[in-house]
């Protein structure tokens, strides 16, 4: 027991001393009690000062053992400052790209995951019709509003509406009352006054409870009441749109920023309060232009209404094709139903489904997740190629250490220990790395990315994180070091043992490297043609030296005469205005159309119907493939219509040209033009069907040759004639149709961006590997 406890210098001597006194005892007592003063003596002896390890003279050894550890490692960075300079700089890029991707990944996933407690659903409208599936967001007024009534479930339900061009949805010309100059706003959306508090809106001023409940209210951003009334309260200030008097609404209140919700592209809501599109259209189940969300007593009145679905639909949707003598009434038993997605699922898992929301695909996220853990792989097998690699230079040292009788497991606790601190070294690294690359990232990914400096679980996991990449990077190098025998390496043989298993690892992590490199650069190779295949694919119309004048609504009866100046400038080709144009974020709509005569008889066709003017046509270069366009010269092509390839095909029109359509009232058919591309090309091309109208929110002017600058100077002055308190607003169509694929474009560039530094990273290692070689082989 003694032995055990003891420090060894005093074992012999005081075993000594109490086996003399145990003989003196055993004169004057029995064995018996000899034996217990034996055991007391024992226990007497059992002190701080004597036990081993206690006086603290081993940890003071360990402590100094891993100082001569982390000594060693910064005399080996200084000492082969090339494989320092390669270890740490592709583990910083590594950990760089990692860091800044885990940030990117970790905004997006939290996308509405406070809300995920929440008995919150969006509803579904879903078709399994094989000929014609879809999940469309979309319903109709009244559907929220019936839902509650007749569903006690059902603890609260509201619309938004977001479709650009709808009412005042999209972008409108903004000002305070109190001022002059009129500006323009793009984020503007409909909301029901349940709708904050079921998305959990944060006010900075107002109550959401109450803030849309009055008619002709509005709530704004925190940004958009900063930019326009400073450090005011804003709360019932008035403001008036597209400046028309009767356009006026009051601001009731003032919310936090959106950027961890689904809405996050808005900053105005006007309130559904009161409004009504058109004559009875909040009593109609017939227009779907609403998005639908319902809030449930709780998660498990869910998950029993989930069975209700079907009848929840047929109760209304089939009894409403009933009554109107729907013909496809058979299919909207058989096929169509209802569903519901958790709000918290929006923004990653609505692929394919039509909401006109900006939103993420949950497929995209996991790539980057995988090129992260490729970067990460590669920079730690370079760690491991090389320290395998520079085995040789630290072979007599290993051979010293054994030699003087250090254990193999120090040995190991001391390359585990340099692998940690380069590790250590290169987190540093490469937080400052990622920190300058933060704002050129935040501007490719289309979302404000943050390093969180503040946050002390930050520091936590970066030191968790460098602590297990060290370990994990560390292992076989230890292993592999730590094995070399002190008389191989002492006397000259050690180059000629235990060489080719190293070399076969490293071969294999080398090939493996390589594998992976020209993964990334076929990935990488493949989504950039995709892009320049969707940037440069024939849209069917001619979109280069196009510029769209906005805000056209506001020249009132003056449009005309302003669009007949601009079309009389010499540089300008032709013009025309519309509130539909052949890029995203103008107005679209949905209708349904009937060969004449067959409403009751035939299913319809769903498809686009424009508004536009005589010289559309022509403006876009779009290529007529039967008929003819658009003429004033004819009275009778008010009831015209112009319908493209795709349309004439889904209804089955053998001579399109002698054909009659009916929707609210009939059509003529005068021209066929050939498809074109007015949505991104992951749709694919509706039914379109256009017809003469007036008005329009843009002002589409073809320029010709290179005079883009002075006819933009020219149709400026133009403008101040025209609008003198209004400042011109333009975009370049060619632009504007880059925006709508900024998604595939920011996806290309992060992708391109990340595989071109994975393979710098896996270059570093190959050229490390090439130094090395060299070195060896130099006399």
């Amino acid at each position: 027991m003694l032995r055990r406890l003891l420090r060894r210098e005093y074992c012999e001597e005081i075993e000594g001393d109490m086996e003399e006194e145990f003989h003196l005892d055993l004169e004057y007592y029995s064995a018996a009690k000899a034996n217990r003063r034996y055991w007391w003596n024992v226990i007497r002896l059992v002190r701080f000062n004597l036990i081993r390890n206690i006086n603290g003279q081993k940890q003071m050894n360990t402590l100094d053992k891993y100082g001569n550890f982390t000594k060693v490692t910064f005399r080996n960075i200084q000492r082969h400052r090339t494989y320092a300079v390669i270890k740490i700089g592709g583990f910083s890029i590594g950990i760089a790209l990692v860091m800044l991707i885990g940030l990117y990944v970790k905004g997006e996933w939290l996308i509405d995951r406070h809300l995920v407690d929440q008995p919150v659903y969006r509803l579904l409208y879903e078709s399994e019709n094989p000929e014609r599936p879809y999940i469309s967001t979309s319903f109709p007024a009244l559907m929220t509003r019936e839902l509650k009534k007749d569903y006690p479930e059902v603890k609260e339900a509201g619309r938004v509406l977001t479709f650009p061009g709808f009412g005042d949805a999209g972008g409108n010309l903004f000002r305070p009352v109190n001022s002059q100059i009129n500006v323009f706003e793009e984020r503007f959306g409909y909301l029901d006054p349940a709708i904050p508090r079921m998305l959990d809106f944060q006010m900075i001023h107002g109550d959401r409870n109450t803030a849309l409940e009055e008619p002709k209210s509005l709530i704004i951003s925190e940004n958009i009441a900063r930019k326009y009334f400073k450090d005011r309260n804003p709360v019932g200030e008035m403001i008036i749109l597209d400046d028309n008097p009767d356009k006026q609404y009051r601001i009731a209140g003032v919310f936090a920023s959106l950027k961890e919700t689904h809405l996050y592209q808005f900053d105005f809501f006007l309130t559904l309060s009161g409004v009504e599109f058109w004559e009875g259209e909040q009593d109609d189940w017939c227009c779907y232009n609403y998005t639908a969300y319902v809030e449930f007593q709780n998660k498990s009145a869910y998950a029993g209404f989930q069975k209700k679905w079907k009848q929840v639909h047929d109760h209304y949707f089939v009894t409403y094709a009933e009554q109107i003598g729907d013909p496809s009434l058979d299919i909207i038993k058989e096929y169509k139903t209802l569903n519901a997605q958790h709000v918290s699922d929006i923004y990653l898992y609505s692929r394919g489904y039509s909401d006109f929301l900006v939103l993420n695909d949950a497929r995209t996220i996991w790539l980057f997740v995988g090129v992260a853990i490729f970067i990460l792989m590669l920079a730690c097998m370079n760690f491991i190629n090389l320290s395998t690699a520079n085995s040789a230079q630290r072979a007599k040292e290993i051979g010293l250490r054994k030699a003087v009788g250090s254990p193999r497991s120090d040995i190991i606790r001391q390359f585990l220990v340099e692998s940690t601190w380069l590790s250590l070294v290169s987190v540093v690294c490469g937080v400052i790395l990622a920190g300058l690359a933060i704002p050129f990232f935040s501007r490719v990914a289309g979302r404000e990315i943050e390093v969180p400096y503040a946050d002390p679980y930050f520091y936590l996991i970066l030191l968790l994180f460098s602590l297990i990449i060290g370990l994990i990077s560390g292992a076989y190098p230890s292993l592999y070091l730590s094995g070399f025998r002190p008389l191989a390496v002492l006397n000259g043989s050690f180059a000629l043992k235990g060489g080719k298993a190293n070399l076969r690892v490293r071969n294999s992590l080398v090939v493996f490297q390589f594998a992976i490199s020209f993964t990334l650069i076929v990935s990488a190779f493949v989504v950039y043609r995709q892009m320049n295949f969707i940037l440069n694919k024939d849209l069917g119309f001619d979109k280069d030296q196009v510029v769209m004048v906005q805000g056209f609504r506001s020249l009132g009866d003056h449009r005309e005469a302003f669009k007949q100046e601009v079309a009389d400038l010499p540089m300008v080709k032709s013009a025309c205005y519309s509130s539909f144009m052949p890029v995203s974020g103008t107005r679209r709509n949905g209708n349904e159309f009937w060969r004449a005569g067959r409403t009751k008889l035939d299913l319809p066709v769903a498809g686009q119907m424009w508004y536009i003017d005589d010289d559309f046509f022509t403006t876009f270069d779009m290529e007529l493939v039967a008929g003819r366009f658009f003429s004033n010269d004819l009275a009778s092509d008010s009831a015209a219509v112009v319908v493209n390839e795709t349309f004439v095909r889904k209804m089955g029109l053998d001579n399109p040209l002698t054909s009659e359509l009916e929707t609210y009232r009939k059509w003529n058919i005068v021209g066929v033009i050939k498809d074109f591309h007015f949505e991104d090309f992951r749709r694919p091309v509706d039914p379109w069907v256009s017809t003469r109208a007036g008005g329009g929110e843009s002002l589409a002017v073809k320029v010709e040759g290179d005079n883009m600058a002075q006819a933009i100077d020219r149709i400026t002055g133009i403008w101040d004639q025209f609008k003198p308190n209004q400042p011109l607003r333009y975009d370049y169509l060619d632009v504007r149709h880059e925006i709508m694929h900024a998604d595939v474009q920011r996806t290309r560039t992060l992708f391109f961006v990340f595989a071109v530094f994975g393979i710098v990273v896996a270059c570093l290692g190959l050229t490390g590997l090439s130094v090395f070689t060299v070195a060896h082989r130099s006399k």
